[in-house]
């Protein structure tokens, strides 16, 4: 017994506090190979802090805004901003809210730019920047740069940061199985049924005779917000930063700001769809009355 003990004491003073039991080589190893690993991906804007700071940057690029004038011209880069948004227990008079590009948040690893793959919300806008500004541009194909936009003319929205191959919003109505044809990561609904979403498409797919998205799917045209008005105003100059109801043409569905928040990587913003609402004398509500402003507007009464 008493040997036993001299041995137990023996081999317990062989080792310190500070000497290193078990796997302690491969733990080494291991952190050594995470540390080497994130310099590298550090040294190459590979992590994750890095592309989300240049995700923000390219998004909130400020955009310079066509020059204030009464008319629309096609060319000119706008932003469409609902008239109001009438949600409870909130003040929206401060928010200036715009259709606005934001991108998913498990995207953010393979593109910083705006893409197919992003999205469309009704975001609070302090100043014109490259997610909440658009261009016009004509609907026919053809360049009528400089030519004042009329009720009932077909349009459509371009990215302003898409110079190569451009991106266009665009909707698309549900697929013969009654599914979405366009994959959102939050839909919003209207009598229990999902509203139509929007979505990006770039130029060259719908160009093609075989693509998946046909170029009537990206057209749009406006109508007066006055129903009793929108017969004798068909044709007429398109003003600025003026009620109006953006239609979908290949839907006939009206674009619609929807009262319901969703948390982005911008902060909370609204959802937004082609759907139309309207009140019991065939009008159209706050939800489907926008208006394209060039950066110098007022919120006008409906």
């Amino acid at each position: 017994m008493p040997c036993t003990v001299s041995n137990f004491e023996s081999g317990s003073n062989r080792y310190r506090p500070n000497v290193r039991i078990g796997n302690w080589f491969e733990d080494i190893c291991l952190e050594e190979d995470k540390i080497v690993s994130f310099r590298k991906m550090r040294d190459r804007g590979e992590l994750l802090v890095e592309k989300a700071r240049t995700l923000f940057d390219n998004f909130q690029k400020e955009v310079q805004l066509a020059a204030p004038k009464h008319d629309i011209t096609i060319g000119a880069t706008i932003q469409l901003m609902p008239i109001y948004m009438n949600i409870l227990d909130m003040d929206t008079s401060e928010l200036h809210p715009a259709l606005s590009v934001v991108i998913n948040e498990h995207a953010i690893r393979t593109s910083q730019t705006i893409n197919e793959d992003c999205e469309l919300t009704v975001a609070p806008s302090e100043r014109p920047c490259v997610r909440n500004s658009f261009r016009i541009v004509s609907g026919d194909d053809h360049d009528r740069t400089g030519e004042k936009l009329k009720y009932g003319q077909r349009f459509r929205l371009e990215c302003v940061e898409s110079p190569g191959d451009p991106i266009l919003l665009y909707s698309a109505p549900k697929l013969n199985n009654l599914s979405q044809a366009i994959n959102t990561t939050f839909n919003s609904r209207k009598y229990g049924e999902i509203n139509l979403p929007l979505g990006l498409v770039h130029r060259s797919k719908i160009m093609c005779h075989d693509g998946d998205i046909p170029s009537a799917f990206t057209n749009w045209f406006c109508m007066h917000v006055d129903p009793h008005k929108r017969f004798e105003s068909e044709g007429e100059t398109l003003p600025s930063n003026s009620p109006l109801v953006i239609v979908h043409a290949a839907t006939n569905r009206n674009l619609a700001a929807e009262n319901v928040v969703t948390q982005t990587l911008f902060g909370p913003e609204f959802l937004v769809s082609v759907q139309n609402y309207r009140n019991v004398y065939k009008r159209e509500i706050w939800k489907n009355v926008w208006m394209i402003s060039n950066g110098h507007h007022t919120h006008a009464a409906v």
